[in-house]
């Protein structure tokens, strides 16, 4: 049996990083090989776009050790590649023929991972409905009280939720495009501040909401009822300062976006989330500004 190690981060996941892995698989696999992957979402997305170029596809199994890759990344096959830095440009969808998931592994993650998987898992529950987002909101409590929780209990229902949206568009066509809500401005955010994947996902939920207000889908007391569930992951992981023209600049290389069109998710409340083209430019950019102001967001452009 032949392993290889490789360190969990973005910079391994850029595809100019993936020759020495490609080069471990030529030297020892064959199409009859069983791959095992044992790491969270970042192994994950390596591990399963480099089976699914080899040898035009080599069968894989995964382990995954994260709240992230356990409630969220381990069902739905896609697989995404960073390219020169922009996150997620080049990938397809290549699920593993088996997936086991070990609670061991997320006894005693670091505050960070631990509050990145729920602030990942969030969305979904936002996505869902009302008596899911209130569950969520409630587990969230729980957590801040100390309370003892199950952690298992969040992670089905947030892979049920995702099971969902894959049985009616498992190609990310159309409804499951909506998976993405947070995701836009969160990629952004993930990129200039280094706040781990769920926390800055968290933040561009908030963001979604905001615009969705400055836009009037919601009312100023939907908005601060979301706002106020987020409130409790992102209180502990504060943006000092954000460059504006750059995060616009990422959120247009996002892969929902056009040559022409800046597309993002917004939402007109709880589950009721839609894709939709910025129209007005000038005032997107006053709105993200506004926000940072509002959120004592230093603005550094």
């Amino acid at each position: 049996k032949k392993f290889i190690c490789i360190n969990s981060s973005e910079n391994n996941k850029d595809f100019s990083s993936l020759s020495k892995l490609i080069n471990f698989f030529i030297k020892n696999i064959s199409k009859e090989t069983k791959v095992i992957s044992v790491g969270g979402g970042v192994i994950q997305d390596i591990t399963s776009f480099v089976c699914s170029i080899f040898k035009r596809g080599v069968e894989w199994f995964f382990i995954p050790t994260t709240i992230i890759s356990q409630g969220d990344s381990c069902i739905g096959g896609k697989t995404s590649i960073n390219y020169m830095g922009i996150k997620n440009q080049l990938g397809n969808f290549y699920p593993p023929k088996k997936i086991i998931l070990n609670p061991n592994f997320i006894k005693k993650l670091p505050n960070k991972e631990f509050f990145s998987g729920l602030g990942e898992m969030g969305h979904y529950f936002f996505l869902s409905n009302k008596k899911d987002y209130f569950f969520y909101k409630n587990f969230l409590k729980k957590v801040m009280l100390n309370k003892e929780i199950d952690l298992y209990e969040i992670i089905f229902k947030s892979l049920k939720i995702k099971k969902k949206y894959i049985e009616k568009d498992e190609f990310d066509k159309n409804l499951r495009l909506n998976l993405n809500y947070g995701h836009t401005f969160g990629h952004a955010i993930e990129n200039l501040t280094h706040l781990p994947h769920g926390i800055a996902v968290a933040y561009g939920m908030d963001i979604s909401n905001y615009i969705s207000f400055k836009n009037r889908l919601i009312n100023y007391q939907t908005y601060f009822e979301m706002k106020e569930t987020l409130k409790m992951i992102l209180n502990s992981y504060k943006i000092k300062k954000i460059n504006v023209t750059r995060m616009i600049g990422l959120i247009k290389k996002d892969k929902k976006s056009t040559k022409k069109s800046i597309r993002v998710i917004l939402t007109k409340g709880i589950g009721k989330m839609f894709v939709t083209k910025i129209k007005d430019k000038k005032k997107f950019v006053k709105d993200l500004n506004e926000y940072c102001y509002e959120n004592n967001i230093n603005i550094r452009n």
